[in-house]
């Protein structure tokens, strides 16, 4: 598949999508040096797994997201065509409200399903995950739970977990477990496969909302710039939570 006259290598399969090269690389470096104007004025919890450690409260900071060097990277064309594509629907929509996140050392995000946040509306919700800038595993990439949309295995914490509503707008803890060893105990142990990678810059990753998913903690220096976006067919079901959509301009 060829977007935008770039190379593009599509990686689909355990739940997931990988996308190389998807965002160019001109247009991360200038909303990377948007991002930089950023100066945290206060600390809040933000998803943070560790006691005592507080986020930098990029979730609270929708005007950085509606920066138009950010907004061109988060609702790209090309990530307008690729959502068509795997939904296979002519129009989506995608969430004006954007996950931004800046996680620091010692900081992850949980396990846990996209459907415990989002699950008012359409059930084609896909999520893209969207590292702004390398980010190594050592500095808290995503990581996908092999398998867990689809597997017999996962039918318990589907019945269960899966089907609870928790947080407000995806932006509070709903985690089925801050420690991905913790589905050995509910889930046979050959059945749980944790796989990650190392992301480059304009690498994305794509998710349903029943696939089970949390990050590696974040142990290196550097903090970690991503941000979680939501897409859905412009038809179905819009989760009344979230009040504002863009489409396709």
């Amino acid at each position: 598949m060829a977007m935008a006259k770039r190379s593009l290598c599509i990686k689909a399969g355990s739940g997931k999508v990988i996308a190389a090269q998807m965002i160019d690389s001109s247009a991360l470096l200038l909303s990377g040096q948007e991002l930089c104007k950023w100066k945290p004025h206060s600390c809040t919890p933000e998803g943070t797994g560790v006691a005592g450690v507080h986020g930098l409260g990029m979730l609270q900071r929708q005007d950085l997201a509606a920066a138009i060097p950010v907004q061109q990277v988060l609702e790209a064309p090309e990530l307008f065509h690729l959502m068509e594509c795997l939904l296979q629907v002519p129009d989506v929509i995608t969430t004006g409200y954007k996950w931004l996140r800046a996680v620091c050392k010692g900081e992850f995000t949980g396990v846990h399903t996209d459907k415990v946040f989002l699950g008012r509306g359409s059930p084609r919700v896909l999520t893209a995950w969207v590292p702004l800038g390398q980010v190594n595993i050592e500095d808290g990439a995503m990581m996908v739970c092999r398998g867990s949309h689809r597997m017999r295995s996962f039918a318990k914490l589907k019945a269960g977990y899966g089907q609870t509503q928790v947080g407000k707008d995806g932006t509070q803890s709903g985690w089925y477990s801050d420690n991905g060893a913790d589905l050995a105990h509910m889930i046979s142990p050959h059945a749980v496969d944790w796989r990650s990678t190392d992301f480059q810059p304009g690498d994305i990753v794509v998710l349903g909302m029943e696939v089970v998913h949390m990050t590696a903690c974040n142990v290196s220096g550097q903090i970690r710039l991503s941000c979680d976006t939501r897409w859905q067919p412009a038809g179905d079901a819009r989760d009344p939570r979230l009040s504002v959509w863009h489409s396709k301009s």
